[in-house]
Order: structure tokens, then sequence, then C-alpha cells
């Protein structure tokens, strides 16, 4: 969500900005240059409606699969802190339909985690929030707190994982992040704790499809920003 549309400063100091939206005043890295702010709770709202509704009908049990559904709704955008949200509800709630036990109220409770990670994570603090996504995931699912020893790390080496795969020496890329940790998390659900989540090689089909179509709605972008520039030329 943004007012302007203009790309956005992601700056090495914070600054105080008001939110638009709510107008909640905050120090924040990341805001307009033409002064517009939006809170991370503002930015994920609608996102994170659509979120649970998806969660609410779908019986797959391919994470993949219900996190292609839910980015590709108009109400999700690009890059931003609903996806750390995404990545373990859709895990979950993967779990869940395929007939594993999961805790009590565990989508709400990840939900809920996840929601406290904010925007521009990866950059500024040196932890993407797609992978603490998955550590949050299995957290939830073990019952993990400081305090539990082997479900402490279960949770820390899930995050680990997801981590060392995004290495890539890339610009912060929120899908990418996002598909690349769920599928790291399939494997570690598998190898760790026995949870077997349908088709690897489906899943992977469905992370290679979502990466196509971002391939190709960058590439429109970039020839609809040339055309115009082409256009004032004129």
């Amino acid at each position: 969500m943004r007012v302007c549309a203009r790309p956005l400063v992601y700056a090495t100091e914070s600054v105080t900005k008001t939110c638009a939206i709510c107008s909640k005043e905050e120090k924040t890295n990341i805001y307009c240059p033409y002064g517009h702010y939006i809170c991370d709770s503002c930015h994920s709202k609608a996102a994170i409606e659509v979120l649970k509704d998806i969660l609410a009908q779908s019986k797959s049990t391919n994470p993949a699969e219900m996190m292609e559904q839910v980015m590709a709704h108009p109400s999700v955008p690009m890059h931003g802190p609903e996806h750390h949200i995404i990545v373990p509800a859709v895990i979950i709630a993967a779990i869940r339909n395929a007939g594993y036990p999961v805790p009590e109220g565990a989508i709400d409770k990840a939900l809920e985690r996840a929601s406290k990670v904010p925007g521009g994570w990866c950059g500024l603090y040196g932890d993407c929030g797609a992978a603490v996504g998955i550590g949050i995931a299995v957290s939830v699912l073990t019952n993990a707190t400081p305090l539990t020893g082997k479900e402490r790390g279960l949770a820390l080496g899930a995050t680990a994982l997801a981590l060392s795969k995004l290495l890539d020496d890339q610009p912060r890329c929120c899908k990418r992040s996002s598909r690349i940790a769920v599928e790291a998390a399939v494997n570690y659900l598998e190898d760790k704790l026995g949870i077997k989540l349908g088709n690897r090689n489906l899943l992977h089909a469905h992370i290679l499809l979502g990466i196509n179509n971002v391939l190709k709605a960058n590439v429109l972008i970039i020839l609809n920003k040339q055309l115009n520039k082409n256009k004032r030329k004129l």
C-alpha cells in the first residue's frame, strides 16, 4: 500500500513519521521521499484478511500453492511485512490440512507473532522476516519457549536453514524470499519432524511458476516505464 506510488526511501537512520492511515507516530527507516508514511499494521491489514479467508477455505496440503493464491490477490503488494505473516500461516494451515495435530489456535498465534516482525527486517537487522516466519511456525507447532531446549533449537534451526538459502547477494524481494523459505520449510519439517506435505516436486513446480510470474510482471513494468519515457520525449 502506498499513498503516491513513488519509490520508497530505505534509510540507515530512523526518522519519526506519522501514518497517513491511522495517524500513529513512530520511528521508521522506510518512508516516502515526499513525506508520506504508512505503518506496518495498516500496510498489512488488507492482505491479512485475504490470507485468513483463503486459509479458512483451502484444503490444500501444499503451502506453496496457498501462498501463491494469497500473493496473487491485488491486496497483497509486491513487497512488505505481510509476507512475514503469510509464510508461517500457510505452513501451519498445510500441516493442519494434511491431518497432523496442531496446537489449538496455532494459526492465530503465528499471525500474532509474525505481525511483530517489521518491514525491512532483512537489510536493517540481518534477519529476513520470511525465514523468521518458518521459525515461528516451528515454535508454535512444538510449543517452544526460551526454556525448552530441544524445541527452541528446532525453531532456531528452521530459521537458520531458510536464511542459508537466502544468501544470494541480491536486493530484497519479499516474494522470492517467501518462496525460498517455504520450500526450505517443507524439507525441514520432513527431515526434523517427520511431517510430509504433499509432493516435493509439485511444491517446487509452484515455486517456479510463481517466480516466472514475477519475472513476467517485472518485464512489463520495465517496458511500461520505457514506453512512458519515450512518450515524454515525443
